[in-house]
């Protein structure tokens, strides 16, 4: 009998007793004794899924993958677990898991064949989906979704590029600082980064000049942005990039464009503002900028503080949610609560840089706003992992969340997941179809973690860290305080 199998046994034991789990007073109707019930049930379907031994044929351990799909529904979806280096294989399946009918694989293989075509090499096990579980559900206070989160970390640990890293599993495709900044996160919060060590404190200090490094070296207004064949949207000045397109780990056959994205900002600020939360990163360092731009003959250069860089970042995120671009979502994260989940991690763990990040009042605003929104697709409010997302920025805003958490009480399957296909990110251009990434295990992550709210502050935050002093010092850096336009519309909240 394999270990999981064993694991699962105890689970199931301990899933009738009903030992060890946390209850949580939550505003509204919905009571403990339901959030502890679905949190078992949620946390069953993850040991049910064995990710601990999930394999591809080569025996590479890829935990969890997304199902792919053409569309936000669901359409046609196919698990990567299925599709790895350009043709469908087979994959280690828990007990009673089908395996894609032959039209449905026939159907895959020629969207590989065109995805390949764009990418320049055949598609193979993601990393994100990884990346993304343990950051948001690898601290929850439950023995077993700990153990899952912990052998999860070993499929992308030292899988970086000299701190930066990657969707994939292999470097055939651009390191990207939305990867970079999730899987900094996931090791910080597991301990897997320990910055009272000279090797943690040294990993986290070039994994950050990696991402400070991908700030834009100037503005650039969207109608001159267009490059490889993609409206890349305006660059802003000093605000991270999603690739870094500087030809320093990857060359140039691995540019995508500049552009910025507020959701990948979001991630990547967190492992930032950790380090300089644990004073262990000055903000007056100068960064060396640089970004190779498709059509001109040499790099655009520059040199930044790092407090600058993230002002200008914390500014973009604001600037953001205070002109309503967040209700049509961005590019890659097509829901609006993805962002605000993302945001709200940041208001969470850093409150005291709200002076620049803005009031916690206006990202709840939009919280409240988003429960009345109508839409489809990826931006529809009542799907299961958008009403996740949002849960968790409502819990990390302080403010009721029993709307959510009644919705996915009810409409929980009873095997533990939630049934609808839940599309988090996407991607495609117009010289291939665009994709959907979506995975019943990402939306158990994020539902347990709005089940289960963290209760503490990451102890990086260090006790005798004078925050506003640092606060005034990198607004001092960029020379001007919050603009008066922005205050004003605070405080018109």
């Amino acid at each position: 009998m394999s270990a999981a199998a064993t694991r699962l046994q105890r689970y199931n034991l301990r899933r009738i007793s009903s030992v060890g789990v946390r209850a949580n007073s939550v505003s509204g109707e919905v009571e403990g004794h339901e959030l502890q019930l679905a949190t078992e049930r949620a946390v069953g379907f993850l040991l049910s899924q064995r990710f601990e031994e999930r394999s591809c044929s080569d025996g590479r351990r890829v935990g969890i993958q997304s199902a792919m799909a053409l569309s936000p529904s669901g359409e046609g979806a196919l698990e990567l677990y299925d599709l790895a280096d350009g043709r469908v294989v087979e994959t280690i399946r828990p007990p009673g898991e089908a395996a894609p009918s032959e039209p449905l694989r026939d159907r895959w293989q020629r969207i590989a064949g065109q995805v390949q075509e764009q990418l320049g090499f055949p598609l193979e096990p993601e990393l994100f989906s990884n990346m993304l579980f343990v950051a948001y559900a690898g601290t929850l206070d439950h023995p077993y979704v700990q153990r899952v989160a912990e052998a999860l970390l070993g499929t992308f640990r030292h899988s970086d590029a000299r701190g930066l890293y990657h969707f994939f599993t292999s470097l055939r495709f651009a390191c990207d600082i939305d990867c970079t900044g999730v899987a900094a996160r996931a090791r910080l919060i597991l301990g897997d980064l320990e910055l009272t060590t000279s090797r943690g404190a040294r990993e986290l200090s070039q994994i950050n000049s990696r991402i400070l490094r991908s700030a834009a070296v100037r503005d650039v207004p969207s109608e001159h942005n267009r490059t490889h064949g993609k409206e890349n949207g305006a660059l802003t000045r000093h605000v991270f990039k999603v690739y870094l397109d500087d030809h320093e780990v990857q060359g140039a056959e691995y540019d995508r464009g500049l552009k910025n994205n507020p959701a990948v900002v979001a991630n990547a600020l967190f492992p930032v503002l950790f380090e300089l939360a644990s004073g262990r990163r000055d903000p007056s360092e100068l960064i060396a900028l640089k970004e190779f731009c498709d059509g001109e003959a040499g790099p655009r250069t520059a040199e930044a503080s790092v407090a600058s860089i993230v002002v200008a970042n914390l500014r973009y995120l604001r600037q953001h949610l205070l002109s309503g671009a967040w209700r049509q979502g961005c590019r890659y994260y097509g829901s609006p609560d993805a962002f605000l989940c993302f945001y709200s991690e940041l208001l969470y763990h850093f409150g005291p840089m709200t002076p620049i990040l803005g009031s916690p009042a206006l990202l709840a605003n939009a919280v409240r706003e988003r429960r009345s929104m109508r839409a489809d697709g990826m931006e529809n409010p009542h799907g299961s992992l958008n009403l996740a997302l949002r849960a968790v920025a409502a819990g990390n805003l302080g403010i009721d969340r029993s709307a959510e958490l009644r919705a996915l009480l009810d409409s929980q399957g009873p095997a533990g997941a939630w049934e609808d296909f839940g599309a988090l990110y996407s991607f495609g251009s117009s010289h291939a179809p665009r994709v959907y990434f979506g995975s019943k295990a990402l939306t158990v992550a994020f539902a347990l973690r709005a089940f289960m709210p963290l209760d503490a502050a990451p102890p990086a935050l260090a006790d005798d860290l004078d925050w506003l002093a640092l606060v005034r010092r990198m607004a001092a850096d960029v020379g001007s305080a919050p603009s008066s336009a922005l205050a004003a519309s605070e405080q018109g909240q």
